[in-house]
């Protein structure tokens, strides 16, 4: 556990971390649980831009420019037509391995690496309601921000201090540092996913649908 300060995996090479353990908090929200009312994007604390990771072999990477800047890149996506969410979750990272097919599987989110352990934020105001640990995600957090929409954050080096199942988080609180905590051998990252549909019974947050960050429209002008 941390005190909040201001403020995958990666290419197929780098990807397959000593696994650590953290507690699992038991409370689960009720799922009609209030939601905190949205407040607008917090444009000083997600990155104005982003950039693929330099030296490195980016499975499915968007365009840049000559500087690795990439090019299309929207601070803050629209999701099912109702809920802002930030596309980069993080104050400082970069661009280390997009959605879709990668070697022998398909990648379900958007990696961000870092050499140094920096802030995640939560993308969107909302409820956490999953905080635990598994073998492939490491220390994992999922954050319900209502209308079918959520955000999974995965190798979490620790969560933020007093963050519980069942408590309410705005966009742009501190919720972990980046890790690498997954049982097995990864580099320092964020493995960022939106997720969308209906919570399951048993696969809770593994019923929902990913979808690709880098492919939501912008939020409409003023929302």
């Amino acid at each position: 556990m941390f005190q909040p300060k201001p403020f995958h995996a990666l290419a197929a090479g780098l990807l397959l971390a000593t696994a650590a353990c953290a507690t699992t908090d038991s409370a689960r929200p009720a799922p009609d649980a209030p939601l905190p009312p949205p407040r607008a994007p917090s444009p000083g604390v997600f990155p104005a831009s982003l950039s693929v990771c330099p030296g490195m072999t980016v499975a499915n990477r968007p365009a840049t420019d000559e500087n690795l800047k990439i090019t299309d890149y929207r601070p803050f996506v629209r999701v099912n037509g109702k809920v802002t969410v930030a596309a980069a979750p993080v104050a400082s990272a970069c661009f280390s391995s997009g959605f879709g097919p990668r070697s022998f599987s398909n990648h379900k989110g958007i990696d961000y690496y870092s050499p140094d352990p920096v802030s995640i934020y939560a993308a969107a105001s909302g409820v956490v309601r999953e905080k635990t640990y598994r073998d492939d995600f490491g220390n994992m957090l999922v954050v319900d921000h209502g209308n079918g929409v959520f955000t999974r954050y995965a190798h979490l080096k620790d969560f933020a201090s007093g963050l519980a199942e069942g408590a309410a988080v705005k966009q742009g609180d501190v919720i972990g540092r980046m890790g690498s905590t997954s049982k097995y051998k990864v580099a320092n990252h964020l493995h960022y996913e939106i997720l969308t549909g209906e919570w399951g019974a048993q696969a809770k947050s593994f019923a929902l649908t990913p979808v690709d960050p880098m492919s939501l429209p912008a939020p409409p002008a003023g929302s």
